[in-house]
């Protein structure tokens, strides 16, 4: 009888587990704008990576007990997998964020326009509160779950679920806004550097993309 109780009711929830994960997601995220100022500064980046190691490390962990717990689980409100999927682009985002340090460690842009600059951090600033809207987002899956999908909880998630969508759609704009703008600069920049800030910019483009697929994902199961 125990072990049909545990099927049912796992010690661990698996939606806690998933809001877990995501804050290492969202400690990933808010080094961007960290990192981003530090390169322009001409500081020493590469610290940042055996960070975002760590959160790699515990957010592993995680989804390892996330997916015994849906080995073991016999019901769930959602299908375990929809849980691994959002687990799966939560863990792209930490790994994007890593590519994203390491590749700029790779080369030093000297005497970068201040307006490209700025619209690069204006990006980084983005990304940042893209997964802070996912983090919230995933929370707020738990309190649907644990309100066995009250009408008042699933109306505040999709309030939730179109101001990620407003803010990735955003962010789309401004890299290719960027995109122009460096490519404007031809003609005085080094070309290798526009190529290399350029698919900079396009890294943080899919890292708030994976954030986009984990709302969508949300939105799904909660309809």
């Amino acid at each position: 009888m125990k072990r049909f109780i545990d099927r049912l009711f796992p010690e661990v929830s698996p939606t806690k587990l998933l809001s877990e994960h995501a804050q290492f997601c969202l400690n990933a995220g808010e080094l961007v704008p960290k990192v981003l100022e530090d390169y322009f500064s001409g500081k020493d980046i590469l610290e940042y990576s055996n960070q975002i190691d760590e959160f790699e490390s515990s957010a592993d962990e995680i989804k390892t007990k996330l997916r015994e717990v849906y080995t073991k689980l016999r019901w769930s409100y959602f299908d375990r997998i929809d849980a691994l999927e959002i687990v799966h682009n939560q863990d792209s985002i930490i790994d994007a964020v890593d590519d994203f340090v390491k590749i700029m460690t790779m080369n030093k842009v000297d005497n970068c326009p201040d307006e490209v600059v700025k619209r690069i951090k204006e990006m980084g600033d983005y990304i940042k509160e893209v997964i802070k809207y996912m983090k919230v987002t995933v929370d707020e899956l738990r309190n649907v779950v644990e309100s066995d999908f009250s009408p008042v909880e699933i109306e505040r998630e999709d309030n939730l679920t179109f101001d990620v969508e407003k803010d990735e759609s955003f962010t789309d704009k401004l890299g290719i806004e960027i995109g122009r703008l460096l490519y404007s600069y031809k003609n005085t920049m080094n070309g290798v550097d526009i190529i290399f800030l350029n698919n900079i910019v396009i890294l943080m483009m899919k890292i708030a993309d994976r954030a986009e697929n984990v709302v969508e994902r949300i939105r799904m199961i909660i309809r």
